[in-house]
């Protein structure tokens, strides 16, 4: 699928279906904020198609199954508990915290995909030419795009003041990582060997400091 069509996609998915029953919460303020956030991210990082999956299954563990589907969850989650429970929430402190990290999140994964380049791709693959890059946001995160994206999907929940649902997306974004950072740093050991297990101990996998 293009970039298109995962945007449309993800958008059914994650706020449209869930808000079937009050469409009206879908011109929400906070949930169009949202949604332009998850276009952004989408329109700037390469399209995936389901080929690509198949292809590259054993280096890439189904990883990619666990990030697409836990980050529907933890987006949609959040936006279910608030629509159906407490929609009338609306606490400016929060709505601008979460914001911030929204914002700051967005940001981080398009500055890790941008350094990248073509070396960032969907599925875990490891290209003849591949360049173990440490520059820019890959000096001490050696996931950031990882990390913009449980910011983002943290930061949603708290702009929705869902806090079920900040606990539902942290455990699915940490998940659905923890799975795809597993199967890419192994492939990044027999690529780079020695050379990669020295930045392993330089920098944090995706929280700087923690893990």
């Amino acid at each position: 699928m293009g970039k298109i069509k995962n945007t449309v996609l993800f958008l059914l998915l994650a706020y449209l279906l869930p808000l079937a029953l009050q469409p009206s919460l879908l011109l929400d303020y906070r949930i169009l904020f949202l949604m332009l956030a998850a276009v952004t991210v989408f329109l700037t990082q390469p399209g995936f198609e389901v080929e690509e999956a198949e292809r590259d299954r054993t280096a890439d563990n189904n990883s990619v199954i666990f990030i697409l589907v836990l980050s529907v969850l933890a987006i949609a989650v959040p936006v279910i508990e608030w629509g159906y429970f407490h929609p009338e929430r609306a606490h400016l402190h929060w709505i601008i915290v979460g914001g911030l990290i929204v914002i700051a999140g967005t940001g981080l994964r398009i500055w890790a995909i941008q350094t990248l380049g073509r070396f960032f791709t969907a599925t875990v693959q490891i290209q003849e030419e591949h360049q173990l890059i440490q520059h820019g946001p890959f000096r001490y995160i050696r996931h950031p795009s990882y990390t913009g994206a449980l910011l983002t999907a943290v930061g949603g929940a708290i702009v929705l003041e869902s806090w079920f649902g900040l606990l539902i997306a942290t455990a699915c974004m940490l998940y659905a990582y923890y799975v795809r950072i597993t199967a890419e740093e192994a492939a990044l050991v027999s690529k780079f060997g020695q050379r990669y297990q020295d930045y392993q101990q330089q920098s944090s996998r995706l929280i700087p400091g923690i893990w």
